[in-house]
């Protein structure tokens, strides 16, 4: 069952055992899309675009 989470808190959480931010953006983009954690509050029922992130992180 998918765990439902902040965007805020999710990041600060993944963010503490991350080398980089690369790496952060990646497991979160990851957990969300998966479904392995449910986004509530601001960001609910959000997915992330990896084709635009990839373009993000490669600038």
């Amino acid at each position: 069952m998918a765990r439902n989470v902040t965007l805020l808190g999710l990041v600060s959480a993944v963010a503490k055992y991350a080398r980089s931010d690369k790496e952060v953006i990646a497991t979160v983009a990851y957990m969300v899309n998966s479904g392995r954690v449910r986004l509530c509050g601001n960001f609910k029922g959000t997915r992330f675009d990896l084709d635009a992130l990839a373009d993000d992180i490669a600038a």
